[in-house]
């Protein structure tokens, strides 16, 4: 264990030997990079033993194309046990650790909840010792950075690499080729379905790159192995042909580009050569990676089953199910139908997807084009599987279109998703209520011939990182009556419940809550430049910008308070309404709503008669890092999505563990939250998801409008007031969006809506009984950690335990 001598030593070691930097010369960001590696420097020894430990175990291997992990450097030192010292150490070399803090780069690799889901379950295969390994992508520009211009965002690129990354060892010696282009042909043409030989193609170097994943104070480490592109050192076959050095160099540098950029969420039926790129070179590196490290290992090719399971986080990783059979059959001499049952046994498949327009699909021809041999190897997959459900009495046509997974039409598409489902031996849904959606709205006709493969498994968060780690005042709280076992056995929290009501509990709770809104305060007055005053309700919505989220909702809610007050009226206690979120760039609709929000607090925080009553902030640029300023001082969630199209937000459980009230819609995994903690215990509102589809598009918006006196008011105050902001016609597609169409029926739950505030203003008034809710709550939200979800996944569908 790291003493305070020691730390100083290796800081200075480190230094000097690895930046060749003294403390005259070193910059802030040297100092961090010092103190970075002397802290890697204490789990290197864990890392290599654990990896050592694993030979020979069952392993289980994650695939996923977005990985959010945050900052590490905080996360690590608590997971090891020396932060207090760390934290000595630091201040005695004159060293500020707030601004060492910032100095760590966020590791923002993703898109979406999967991205940060992803991170969560990492952690809680660490902490428990679970025999595994994860595969992504070493995008060289990761989430964008965005920023905002007279109210709309605008977007950066975010090399987050230029400075170099403390955490990564690049692993060389174990790099992959990947291919694509050129032809395919059978070895022997009266062996149609293999073994082929794919010629003339294109080679791609996937070069690996480790990132440690250190679970909690048990001297574990797994990996997270991130593979970048690289341009094979032969020239394409066609040089012969010019002889031109410099274009040939040119071209070659194209195979580079690869993981260049992380792709924004947008309409995955847009064909692109790069993202069919990026989804193939990734599947194919790790499947390369996994058969080397099961061989090198002394195993045979035939117990590659009974030694390995991969986990697809999304459709995204679906071309891994056809490389692993091109790589049974073509490299390793395996009967198809052998190494289809393997296949099959192998893998798993999580889905979030809440529609069946949205799930991943791409043109036949373009797969022929880019993977001549992955295409064929699908074509056969696909022959084989419906000449089996023929077998079984399935002459329907329908029936076999609508299992095919190739979609007909002007273009033929194959559907990715149901390629993961046919060669996957479980699909799971991330929350009860998206379970059924997947099999009845998303993969019906798959559930029907395979209903043994879907399962719910309800998302969680990881309590170590989203209360341990980003809430020390509250976890000191917490482990005062209970002790910390709840550190490591997240149901201990149970025992919360019992000092709910204690006065000494209860008046540490709001000196925690009060200390955490302050440093958000400081923060949103550094960062942002907005002032906020503490005592206010913390009204918090931040998560992806999407009109399914519903933002839109929550803007209206302010625009309905703030006539209220400028009509005279008081309301019940002062709120800061506090949002946060990016939209998609290609997304305008998204983009709109973030204008809206910034013209709504443009509106509230210029009127002086309203702005100590009420106050509206956007933080541009959200990150984890904001986050874990947010979910602890926020006093209300907002997680109000439209009820069907939400398959398993977890910022709800993040603000709930640290004791912030909630206001849900009743969809995803509000409805996990609603039935632990309790109906009386959320502030429930809406329609459900059944009696939203039960609508069958006779719901009228227009005629809502016209019965809502508050709706008509708030609607004339945008149509008067957009005319008279620079750029406010913007907006205008939005605003025609909620009158006309209101898809995700914001106009239609507004009501219940505003009641529910209400209820929330009575409560919030009465400060014990809003406390001892709180406590309440946190006592119930163990079974939302990842360590439950992980341990359901290891011993019912891993079998790694």
């Amino acid at each position: 264990m790291m003493d305070y001598k020691y730390l100083q030593n290796t800081y200075v070691r480190y230094l000097r030997n690895f930046l060749v930097k003294d403390e005259m010369t070193a910059t802030v960001y040297d100092k961090f990079m010092a103190l970075a590696y002397a802290v890697r420097s204490e789990f290197v020894d864990h890392w290599i033993n654990t990896q050592r430990g694993y030979i020979g175990k069952r392993r289980i291997y994650i695939l996923s194309m977005e990985y959010t992990l945050g900052k590490s450097l905080y996360n690590n030192m608590v997971n090891l046990g020396i932060e207090e010292v760390f934290t000595e150490a630091v201040g005695s070399l004159g060293i500020s650790v707030k601004e060492l803090f910032e100095r760590d780069d966020e590791f923002d690799l993703g898109n979406s909840g999967k991205a940060r889901a992803v991170a969560c379950i990492l952690e809680s295969m660490a902490t428990l010792g679970l025999p595994s390994m994860a595969y992504g992508l070493r995008y060289d520009y990761g989430q964008f950075r965005q920023e905002i211009r007279n109210g709309a965002q605008v977007e950066f690129p975010n090399d987050w690499l230029h400075k170099g990354h403390p955490w990564e060892i690049v692993r060389p010696e174990y790099e992959s080729i990947v291919k694509f282009s050129g032809e395919s042909s059978p070895v022997d043409p009266s062996k149609p379905l293999g073994p082929h030989v794919w010629k003339n193609a294109e080679e791609v170097c996937a070069v690996p790159y480790d990132i440690p994943i250190v679970g909690y104070r048990n001297e574990v480490v797994n990996t997270l192995r991130l593979w970048s592109a690289r341009a094979n050192e032969a020239f394409l076959p066609d040089y012969q042909n010019h002889n031109d050095y410099v274009r040939a160099c040119d071209e070659k540098s194209q195979s580079g580009r690869i993981t260049k950029v992380l792709f924004p969420d947008e309409d995955v039926r847009r064909a692109h050569d790069l993202r069919i790129r990026q989804q193939y070179f990734l599947v194919s590196a790790v499947v390369q990676d996994i058969i080397r490290r099961h061989k090198q290992n002394g195993n045979n090719i035939a117990d590659l089953g009974a030694k390995t399971a991969i986990h697809l986080n999304g459709s995204r990783c679906a071309l891994a199910i056809p490389e692993m059979m091109r790589l049974l059959v073509d490299h390793e001499g395996m009967e198809w139908n052998e190494a289809w049952k393997m296949t099959q046994s192998i893998f798993s498949y999580s889905s979030s997807a809440v529609q069946r327009e949205h799930v991943e699909m791409w043109p036949v021809y373009k797969i022929t084009q880019l993977l001549p041999r992955i295409m064929q190897v699908i074509f056969d997959i696909n022959l084989e599987h419906l000449d089996l459900i023929r077998a079984r009495g399935g002459h329907d046509v329908d029936v076999l279109r609508n299992l095919s997974l190739i979609e007909e039409g002007e273009v033929k598409r194959i559907r990715f998703a149901d390629m993961a489902v046919l060669g996957s031996n479980s699909v799971s849904g991330v929350s009860t209520a998206h379970t059924e959606i997947l099999k009845n709205y998303i993969f019906p006709n798959y559930n029907k011939q395979y209903p043994e493969k879907f399962y719910c498994k309800p998302s969680g968060v990881s309590h170590r990182r989203w209360l341990y780690c980003a809430n020390r005042p509250l976890s000191a709280l917490i482990s005062r009556p209970i002790g910390d076992g709840w550190v490591r056995r997240p149901e201990e929290l149970s025992k919360l419940e019992a000092y709910a009501a204690n006065p000494d509990i209860l008046k540490g709770f709001g000196n925690v809550k009060n200390r955490a809104k302050s440093e958000l305060c400081a923060a949103l007055r550094e960062k942002v430049g907005t002032a906020l005053d503490p005592a206010m309700l913390f009204d918090v919505n931040c998560r992806p910008i999407h009109t399914s989220k519903r933002q839109v909702l929550h803007v209206l809610y302010v625009l309905h308070c703030y006539l209220k007050i400028k009509k005279g009226g008081n309301p019940a206690c002062r709120r800061a309404h506090i949002f946060a979120g990016k939209a998609s760039p290609s997304d305008f609709l998204a983009k709109q709503i973030i204008l809206l929000i910034n013209i709504a607090a443009d509106i509230v925080n210029g009127d002086a008669a309203v702005r100590e009553q009420m106050r509206v902030v956007f933080i541009p640029n959200f990150s984890v890092g904001w986050a874990e300023e947010l979910v602890t001082a926020a006093d209300l969630s907002e997680q109000i999505s439209m009820a069907a199209f939400e398959p398993a937000g977890t910022f709800n459980m993040k603000f709930a563990f640290n004791g912030a009230q909630t206001i849900a819609s009743r969809g995803g995994s509000n409805l996990e939250l609603i039935k632990r903690l309790g109906e009386e215990n959320v502030f429930v509102f809406g329609k459900t998801a059944e009696e939203l589809m039960a609508l069958n598009g006779s719901y009228n918006p227009g005629k809502l409008l016209n019965e809502s006196e508050s709706l008509r008011e708030i609607f004339a105050m945008l149509d008067s007031h957009l005319q008279t902001v620079p750029g406010g016609h913007a907006v205008y597609p939005l605003i025609s969006s909620l009158k006309d169409s209101d898809r995700n029926y914001a106009l239609l739950d507004f009501a219940d809506y505003i009641n529910k505030q209400e209820a929330v203003d009575v409560l919030f008034k009465d400060k014990e009984a809003w406390g001892s809710k709180c406590l309440k709550n946190i006592s119930k939200m163990g079974w939302f950690s990842t360590d439950r979800l992980v341990r359901d996944f290891a011993a019912g569908i891993w079998k790694i335990i």
